[in-house]
């Protein structure tokens, strides 16, 4: 008894030996619920005057007591490495400053090679900082690990290259980032995949591979709050993204309500908007609640001096004698906030001129890119027509392949004005080559946004070298704004057939893409086209080209319908790369002819308006949010489809609809193409289901163009534009109507039959020439016709001619 009770002390000892020991090393992160960080105060700065009474940041508190020296690159280790089968984020340690660095809700990356690249803004504080990097994530199960590798770069700098092995739960891996790696500005991050099955070789079993990312439990993690101060603008687009990828803009307005406030927030909020030139922004206001701050969350407090009294404490007594912008601590002690303050709105006004500055671009500049790099980089190239461009100079880098499937992505853009659709051809010239291995039937596709648009075939038995080997990719899937191209290898081998162990992981390159391939614009035909809501949420198109103010008309100014105004707005001005005018209209009937957006509940929208955008005026009082009251679609579609066939002639009518279909998908012939008049607009009625509207037509003597965004109720128009503000969906607006159903997030698009010709371009006979050239190609019965009668005509003068010269025909 006396040995065992010694034994137990000699064991006691020896953990509690080995516990000090543990709680001397770094400990381990916390996979508990995120704990709310409480960043130190920064000192504030005053726009245009000083702001007197600022507080001072306590000392920065160290990540760990055993924080480590910087390390190079190749001395850069995972300092943890925890598989965990929760998806929520890491606790965060007091005194810590943490930045997402995802900018979506999802990422994935798929196939045997993919790639993202994009960027952060980084303060010079922050870069400064000791930062570590902790990435979490899952992989299919099919994925090899032994020959798949996950690889990520900063700045051109591989801080990692991890084998890809973590099928069972989301495992997250922590790595110090070496000194000097980070730089205050933007940052560029490189994730890439290298994945491998580990059973099949064929080109299928490479849609299997996948690698997700678990957005929040990946992001940079600083050991200290940053001291030095900030610009307005540096703490503008420092402000980065939450766990989820967005990026919130929390507003707290006193006089919320007053009309007379409504066109200085919303020209901060596009100033907001165009310095942060995040994807996925929205724009919330309160009258009395105090924005807080975080990762990807910033809070502005605009107000005059008498209006802040008593809601903002320490307000600066500058603000009661002249215009007041300042970064300043937020009243709660976690992070800081923009104030913007004076004696009156119009000093208001000046100081929200002041911080927006730096956004605002004149209307008479073209502009050469479209911003992208925080969500994918380099920016978009923005093409005229004519233009050639090297795939180095869009972001793509030279891929020597081993597998079965690689694809090389990148963005090109076009103005509001592309109108060559129907026509237009442009030019990859390929730089490439490939093995001895690789048989014919192998090929290379061309995707535009998601859809295939060229195929070149690979005929060569014996490998070969391409050199600029021209490929023509039509332009009908190309869209005004920002486009995604994706060049696609598909390559088939003998030794995939038998598939021998090992056959995956092979490392001898079958295919290379070299980056001196060119991208070749023809020259297109410039023209807008109204209605066209692709053109309105690919540039802002026709609002950012007038110089005339915007005419806001919204129903009430309560926080839901402020808020989804400023959302919508502030995303134009992201796509149109500038400020647009705004100028608050009293009632709708006092817009008149001018370019207007009516934003509000379907109920306060004017009759007038909905005829105009061919929309039924019932839905005014039909338009409901789905309730118990509602009659079941299913009852409805089953009675309809027993009288379909009831109808004479219904199965003849069927196969006439899928024989419209087939020559579509085959040929692109639709049956509108047949016609001689365009026919008009069918008139919509939303369903119970759909819970966001965004349409848009003329005016009623055809000078301007109108848009609208409704709702059922103001509750429905913020969540629906919180949702349509996102960059995943706002690409996908187009035709002249777009429906958007909150509970299945999908969207359904009305293509608009009949539309204007807009002159955007100085009148010449080529763009006359290039405009005919794709309205005959979209209106083939009447090219046919036009053919016909031309025809027609030169032999008439042909017999003439000759009978003049006294011989006949």
């Amino acid at each position: 008894m006396k040995r065992t009770v010694m034994n137990l002390a000699t064991a006691t000892a020896v953990l509690l030996s080995l516990t000090s020991v543990a709680m001397a090393q770094v400990a381990p992160f916390d996979m508990s619920i995120e704990r709310p960080a409480t960043p130190e105060p920064t000192p504030q700065i005053t726009l245009p005057s000083t702001v007197p009474g600022a507080s001072q940041s306590a000392s920065p508190t160290p990540l760990s007591p055993a924080q480590p020296p910087a390390q190079t690159p190749a001395q850069t280790q995972a300092r943890t490495s925890v598989p965990t089968a929760q998806t929520r984020g890491v606790a965060q340690p007091p005194g810590t400053r943490r930045r997402y660095i995802i900018p979506g809700r999802e990422f994935t990356l798929s196939g045997e090679y993919d790639r993202s690249t994009w960027s952060i803004y980084l303060t010079e504080g922050e870069a400064s900082s000791p930062a570590r990097l902790q990435f979490a994530y899952q992989n299919a199960v099919v994925v090899a690990p032994e020959a798949s590798e996950v690889t990520i770069t900063i700045n051109g700098h591989r801080l990692t290259a991890t084998p890809i092995s973590s099928a069972d739960s989301v495992r997250a891996t922590v790595l110090d980032v070496p000194s000097g790696m980070l730089q205050p500005g933007s940052n560029q991050i490189d994730i890439r995949a290298s994945q491998r099955h580990r059973t099949d070789c064929d080109v299928r079993s490479t849609y299997d591979l996948w690698t997700s990312f678990d957005t929040r439990q990946t992001y940079l993690e600083f050991s200290r709050n940053p001291e030095s101060p900030m610009s307005t603008a540096e703490a503008i687009r420092s402000v980065g993204v939450d766990e989820t990828g967005g990026t919130s803009f929390r507003i707290l307005m006193p006089a919320l309500g007053q009309p007379g406030s409504t066109s200085s927030v919303m020209r901060l909020a596009q100033g907001l908007s165009l310095i942060a030139g995040m994807p996925n922004q929205t724009f919330s206001f309160s009258a009395s609640e105090m924005p807080s701050a975080g990762p990807g969350r910033f809070g502005v407090v605009i107000g005059t001096a008498a209006e802040l009294q008593g809601i903002f404490p320490h307000l600066p007594q500058a603000a009661s004698l002249t215009a007041v912008a300042a970064i300043v601590p937020a009243p709660q002690g976690d992070g800081n906030i923009l104030l913007i303050s004076g004696p009156s709105w119009e000093a208001i006004m000046a100081a929200v001129d002041t911080v927006v500055a730096v956004a605002d671009q004149p209307t008479d500049i073209r502009r050469d890119v479209i911003a992208t790099q925080r969500w994918a980089s380099p920016d978009a190239p923005l093409f005229f027509g004519g233009e050639k461009l090297s795939l180095s100079q869009m972001g793509i880098e030279t891929v020597e392949f081993p597998g079965r499937r690689v694809k090389a992505k990148f963005n090109i853009a076009v103005p509001a004005d592309f109108y060559a659709n129907a026509y237009g051809e442009a030019v990859l010239l390929l730089d490439a080559a490939f093995a001895d291995s690789v048989r014919p039937g192998s090929h290379i596709d061309i995707y535009i946004n998601n859809n295939i648009a060229s195929t070149a075939p690979i005929t060569a038995a014996h490998g070969g070298i391409l050199r600029h080997l021209p490929i023509k990719v039509p332009l009908r899937h190309i869209r005004p704004g920002v486009n995604a191209i994706s060049i696609e290898a598909v390559l088939l081998a003998d030794e995939d057939a038998t598939c021998i162990p090992g056959a995956t992981a092979s490392k001898d390159p079958r295919f290379a893409l070299f980056d001196t391939s060119e991208w070749q614009m023809p020259r297109f035909a410039r023209v807008g086209q109204s209605p066209s809501l692709s053109a309105l949420a690919g540039t802002g198109f026709p609002y950012s080209r007038d110089t005339d103010p915007l005419v806001l008309s919204i129903d009430r100014l309560d926080s839901d319908t402020l808020s989804a105004a400023a959302t919508v707005v502030a995303r134009l001005a992201l796509v149109a790369g500038r400020l647009l005018p705004v100028e608050s209209a009293p009632s709708p009937g006092a817009v008149g002819e001018r370019n207007a957006l009516f934003i509000g509940s379907i109920s306060q929208m004017p009759p007038k308006l909905l005829s105009q955008l061919n929309i039924s005026p019932g839905t005014i009082t039909s338009w409901r949010p789905v309730g118990p009251l509602v009659t079941q679609e299913g009852a409805s579609t089953d009675t309809f489809d027993q009288w379909r066939s009831r109808v004479s002639g219904g199965a003849w009518r069927g196969q006439i609809s899928s024989l419209q279909e087939w020559m579509h998908r085959n040929f692109d012939i639709s049956l509108a193409s047949l016609q001689f008049l365009p026919q008009s607009d069918v008139v919509f009625e939303p369903s119970a289901q759909q819970s966001l509207l965004v349409a848009q037509g003329r005016s009623p003597q055809g000078e301007a163009t109108w848009t609208m965004v409704a709702a059922p109720t103001p509750a429905d128009l913020r969540l629906g534009t919180d949702a349509l503000a996102q960059e995943a969906m706002w690409r996908k607006i187009s035709g002249r109507l777009t429906a958007y159903a909150a509970k299945t997030a999908e969207l359904v698009s009305m293509p608009a039959n009949r539309f204007d010709l807009v002159e955007t371009q100085p009148r010449s006979l080529n763009n006359y020439r290039l405009i005919a050239a794709n309205w005959l190609s979209t209106n083939i019965l009447s090219y046919a016709v036009v053919f016909i009668t031309l025809s027609l005509l030169l032999g008439i003068v042909t017999a003439s001619l000759l009978s003049t010269l006294g011989r006949r025909p």
